[in-house]
């Protein structure tokens, strides 16, 4: 099982490398040779994950081989397994790549230590649309594992994805009331986290079910987002 930080500058760094040509073609000449005199062949996990998150997308995790996987990346399975144990430590760490990107995305608008508020929530909400269309092999992945994960690994990233962006969510709901006592405390903390869980659980859930095949890919992407953002900003300002 895979271990995850909730956000650190690696995992941005790497995302921000890998987003880049996630959805390009991947290259060819899997095998090809060093330079004479060096002692590692470069190391080739970047496109493998590449090749893992366009071909899980489209097969998801049962349907698909190593073999596919391989072939996609241009090289041999024992190159694929020189990096990953198997499928499903190449599915979670293919899983873990859309999450970070798309986490990236959000915070480039909105980075941790600034104001938030309905508008900024807004900004945040449209950066993850530009990027699903900018990276739809990996927003495809994301979006439909997250609605159910295929191995314990995905499970787990799940619930930290979730929780992370939970935990940014309570930025856009002020805490301004003083409760009397400790049970108005916690019933006000129950409320304030139930608006922040369903806020991220909504912007998350429509993703899928706008995918082709969807039951919501028949409405234009435009009124979806426009509506998304509108629910989500009256859980904002409570109303």
């Amino acid at each position: 099982m895979p271990r995850r930080t909730s956000s650190s500058t690696s995992e941005v760094d790497e995302s921000s490398a890998l987003g880049a040509a996630v959805d390009a073609p991947i290259a060819s000449e899997p095998d090809a040779q060093p330079p004479k005199g060096s002692a590692h062949r470069p190391s080739r996990r970047h496109l493998i994950v590449q090749a893992a998150v366009r071909v899980f997308s489209r097969k998801g995790f049962a349907e698909t081989s190593i073999q596919e996987i391989a072939e996609a990346a241009g090289m041999v399975p024992t190159a694929v397994y020189y990096h990953f144990a198997g499928k499903e430590e190449l599915f979670d760490t293919a899983l873990g790549y859309a999450m970070d990107a798309s986490t990236a995305a959000a915070q480039a608008v909105r980075p941790d230590d600034t104001e938030a508020d309905s508008a900024a929530f807004k900004e945040a909400v449209d950066a993850v649309w530009d990027w699903t269309a900018e990276h739809p092999d990996a927003a495809r992945m994301l979006f439909l594992q997250v609605a159910g994960g295929a191995t314990p690994g995905t499970r787990l990233l799940t619930k930290e994805y979730e929780d992370r962006h939970v935990r940014r969510a309570f930025d856009y709901f002020p805490d301004s009331e003083t409760p009397a006592d400790k049970r108005s405390a916690a019933a006000h903390h129950a409320a304030r986290s139930l608006r922040a869980r369903t806020m991220i659980a909504t912007t998350i859930a429509i993703q899928p079910l706008r995918i082709e095949g969807g039951p919501l890919s028949h409405i234009a992407v435009a009124r979806l987002r426009s509506a998304t953002t509108d629910v989500c900003a009256k859980m904002i300002e409570g109303r």
